[in-house]
């Protein structure tokens, strides 16, 4: 969020656009060329709380349940179907996942909010849009609330001047995809960009996340050859 803000409003860059940009997500000094983006979708349901021995409630639960029904008759067409996968990406699958909360209603208590947030992993000519609006159109088939954002894949060219370069520092034979997602995304309108970054991805967003120094020490020199190649 904060990264398309910046390319709105940052007059460091909008007054004059580098040629280049590098994201430093963690992709283990591995050059990164591409990388899906993806949707969150939110679905409400909301019902009438009361003691379930007065029968005047309305639980938001049984409500969104035939929605859910059919998320899960989703699930496996997204995951089989070819149209919904690119080849190019490991897993080559839109990651189509959901949770569920009606806040740890008690069992004598009908739910009066049922909350399911739902993500798919945006992917180039691997009808994104479609997947999406299939989820919505079920939600608003069954009279519930949705709201929904989506950011685009990430896609540059694997032999552009920057990936090439990125290939020398590195030593790299050829830059990859990957399937989490980075801002790269808001930036390559404006600049060729790559993410190359120190560490694994594995130890990011996790308890105690870490990168080992050795790549820490590592990235400054894979950086200062890249620099030196391309502006000096």
């Amino acid at each position: 969020m904060g990264a398309h803000d910046i390319v709105e409003r940052a007059q460091t860059l909008t007054e004059s656009w580098p040629q280049h940009c590098i994201v430093c997500e963690p992709s283990e000094l591995q050059p990164v060329y591409a990388h899906k983006g993806g949707a969150g979708i939110t679905v409400t349901a909301h019902g009438v709380a009361a003691h379930s021995s007065t029968d005047r409630g309305a639980s938001a639960n049984f409500r969104i349940a035939p929605f859910l029904a059919e998320m899960a008759e989703l699930a496996p067409i997204f995951k089989s179907e070819e149209r919904f996968q690119n080849p190019l990406f490991d897993p080559p699958t839109n990651g189509f996942n959901m949770v569920i909360s009606d806040g740890d209603t008690a069992t004598n208590v009908t739910a009066a909010r049922t909350v399911a947030r739902l993500s798919i992993r945006a992917m180039p000519e691997a009808c994104f849009e479609e997947a999406v609006q299939m989820v919505l159109d079920r939600a608003e088939a069954h009279g519930l609330e949705v709201q929904h954002r989506s950011v685009g894949p990430f896609f540059a060219s694997a032999d552009s001047p920057l990936a090439q370069a990125a290939c020398r520092a590195t030593g790299a034979p050829r830059a990859i995809t990957v399937p989490y997602g980075t801002e790269a995304e808001c930036y390559q309108e404006y600049m060729q960009a790559l993410v190359l970054g120190p560490g694994s991805i594995a130890q990011a967003h996790t308890v105690g996340e870490w990168i080992a120094v050795a790549q820490l020490r590592e990235a400054v020199e894979v950086y200062t050859r890249l620099i030196g190649d391309l502006c000096a």
